[in-house]
């Protein structure tokens, strides 16, 4: 993202959203806001690229009390679509948090001032802007919240995201501002106007059976046959645990989870994630085992 206007990549919305936080950059006795940095609990950990993966991931690592699930529909005579997120408080305690939507794209060559030339997840356009929107979600309840957007004919459809998250909207002592959960959703897997309708029909239809569960537990969707799908499984700290994947038969398909991680042992009891995958569902879900 560049801050100064006049580049090819500036986005001005980016760069208010950026002044949202406190500047991360101290020198010579006064704060300054500087790119790269990656600034997060109140500590800028480091100025460049390379300390930014184990910290990020360390982080993702921690347990989350959002589920965020998306889903979208796009006209491409009109270059116009509109993204739906639903949010559901998985905690016990009600929570207020600010919902913010941007449009991303990646792999952009442009020779920078700071001599990079490759530039990924480059923010395109906020939805509606960088303020977002507060919600309050009592404990156990979800809200979904839905935003039109349109693609501008110089983005590469297949290199863009739409990407959405909850964060506390209050700011601690240490400058944090909390973000409880993100949610990512390519534009290739927008569908189609005419195909809403049945994709909402499709995704409702997603159930583990039983849930909770003993022994195992089955997932049960349908598909076009010869539609490829993934089912990916993690625990309360983000860790991955098991993936299943196939090709759809068409009509009603299960897939069996036996309760086992990747290495053949079986999982502990308490609350497990599921993320499915394929070309017209994109959807997560909630396991208990007991």
């Amino acid at each position: 993202m560049h801050i100064v206007s006049g580049y090819p990549l500036h986005c001005a919305e980016a760069r208010n959203r950026m002044y949202y936080y406190p500047p991360p950059y101290y020198s010579g006795g006064n704060w300054y806001y500087a790119t790269p940095w990656l600034w997060y609990d109140g500590d800028p950990h480091s100025g460049w690229y390379t300390g930014w993966e184990s910290l990020i991931v360390d982080r993702m690592n921690q347990p989350a009390p959002v589920t965020i699930t998306m889903r979208g529909h796009y006209e491409t005579t009109a270059d116009t679509g509109r993204v739906y997120a639903q949010f559901r408080n998985d905690s016990t305690d009600a929570i207020t948090g600010r919902v913010i939507f941007v449009i991303t794209e990646d792999s952009l060559y442009y020779s920078g001032p700071n001599g990079d030339v490759w530039h990924n997840h480059v923010a395109r356009d906020y939805l509606p802007d960088q303020n977002g929107q507060v919600v309050s979600i009592p404990a156990g309840d979800s809200v979904t919240i839905a935003q039109p957007f349109s693609f501008d004919p110089d983005w590469l459809r297949y290199r863009c995201e739409i990407v959405t998250w909850i964060q506390n909207d209050s700011m601690t002592a240490d400058s944090v501002k909390e973000i409880w959960q993100g949610g990512i959703l390519k534009a290739t897997a927008l569908t189609g106007v005419e195909e809403e309708k049945s994709e909402e029909i499709i995704s409702e239809k997603v159930t583990a059976v039983p849930n909770p569960c003993v022994v195992s537990t089955a997932f049960m969707f349908s598909l076009p046959s010869g539609e490829d799908y993934s089912i990916t499984i993690y625990d309360v700290l983000g860790r991955h645990v098991r993936t299943l994947q196939s090709i759809a038969t068409g009509g009603r398909e299960s897939a069996l989870w036996d309760l086992q991680n990747n290495k053949g042992s079986l999982v502990g009891a308490g609350v497990y994630f599921y993320r499915f995958e394929s070309k017209t569902i994109n959807k997560s879900g909630k396991i208990v085992v007991r």
